[in-house]
């Protein structure tokens, strides 16, 4: 009898410590900016190999269109496309409001991001710099934010801020937490997407990868940490520059021109649109559409951020408002096109080993809202990849 509730203490006494300190699931992100999917395959990156053993590296990951940073991050966050999210390019003009030049107003995106779901749902988010986190979206903000974005701020302070983050204690603990990484963006536009700085740079965010990696192990958090480490775009070279200003400026036609370097969205009036419209088939290296006739799949018909005509050109081409040249890389084109092409790689404690072939952008933002058990879920356009609670 003796030995039973000896027993019986013991297992309490275990239940007790298992229940008082198994923290509850964590979602970590880590977005590097303009990283192609095919790097595992050119550079040594045993840190990016350690999470593919451990977890899972899709075969690539496909971005919405167009293929930059802000639409991208956006869909990262929402589970949905630009048509939906509203926010189609770095800067954007909207019919009602005016022109947006890198916004920083969270409520230019139409639907909840994720850190605003999860806060609504009584858990704690923090985002070291995402687009649209620096201010709150209709009153809703993460708990816990870095603003406003500032490119000279390093990754080892980022990593530094999300292992204190990790520290907190009890229900203050953020259990989303989400940061923007340099990655190879600005030196594969300057450089084109090879070569030896773009080499040293993914050694760099490899390195620092295995950082933060080592700031998880120090603390045992794989138990209840599940960490995804994505890109929003691939890179491409680029070689001849649309000098769409002069087209506009010699068609004596008054109308508003949005660019990205890809897509371009022309706002005019109705009685000028078949004379625009004829004036930009006539260039080289120019698709031009009527907003009521772009494809579907292009997920780019927003109410009032949409064009009256859209233009569309491909790589090596980019529409540019510069006459002296242009960068050596860009993006922006077609998700069908592998340069466009991104990372995504995940571990930890929802993640089971397997291999998986492609992943949407908008995957991300299902996936991490099943792992957190978020509602409200159902506008995504996104699926959650398959997690080891599925088993």
């Amino acid at each position: 009898m003796k030995s039973f509730l000896k027993l019986s203490l013991y297992v309490g006494i275990f239940l007790y410590a298992s229940i008082g300190f198994t923290k509850e699931p964590t979602v970590i992100v880590i977005s590097m900016d303009g990283i192609r999917h095919d790097l595992w395959k050119t550079h040594q990156v045993d840190s990016f190999e350690y999470i593919e053993k451990q977890g899972v590296r899709a075969d690539h990951l496909i971005p919405v269109y167009q293929s930059t940073t802000y639409p991208g991050h956006v869909s990262l966050a929402t589970g949905v496309h630009p048509d939906k999210h509203g926010i189609l390019h770095n800067s954007f003009y909207d019919r009602e409001d005016g022109h947006f030049n890198y916004p920083d107003q969270g409520d230019l995106i139409d639907v909840k991001p994720i850190w605003v779901l999860a806060e609504e749902a009584g858990i704690p988010a923090a985002v070291f710099f995402w687009v649209g986190s620096e201010t709150d979206w209709n009153n809703v903000g993460a708990t816990y934010r870095k603003a406003p974005f500032d490119e000279s701020i390093s990754e080892e302070i980022k990593i530094k801020q999300i292992s204190e983050w990790l520290d907190i204690e009890g229900e203050d603990r953020p259990r989303l937490i989400m940061s923007y990484w340099d990655g190879t963006d600005t030196i594969a536009h300057q450089d084109g997407p090879s070569g030896p700085s773009i080499d040293l740079q993914i050694q760099r965010q490899n390195k620092l990868l295995g950082s933060l990696l080592n700031e998880i192990d120090k603390r045992d958090g794989w138990e209840y940490i599940t960490l995804f480490v994505v890109s929003d775009h691939g890179m491409t070279e680029v070689s001849n520059y649309i000098q769409l200003r002069e087209v506009v400026e010699e068609s004596k036609i008054k109308m508003t021109v949005s660019s990205g370097p890809a897509i371009a969205h022309i706002f005019l009036d109705e009685n000028d649109k078949e004379q625009a419209k004829e004036i930009f088939a006539e260039q080289e290296g120019i698709t031009v559409f009527d907003r009521n006739d772009l494809p579907e799949s292009y997920h780019l018909n927003h109410p009032t951020r949409t064009g009256d005509l859209v233009l569309i050109t491909e790589a090596p081409n980019m529409f540019s408002n510069s006459r002296n040249g242009g960068p050596k890389g860009m993006h922006g084109y077609s998700p069908d096109m592998p340069d466009m092409w991104g990372i995504f790689y995940a571990m930890g404690a929802a993640i089971k080993q397997q291999e998986i072939g492609p992943v949407h952008q908008v995957d991300l933002a299902p996936t991490i809202a099943k792992i957190l058990s978020l509602q409200e879920v159902d506008h995504m356009e996104g699926e959650p990849i398959p997690l080891r609670e599925d088993d």
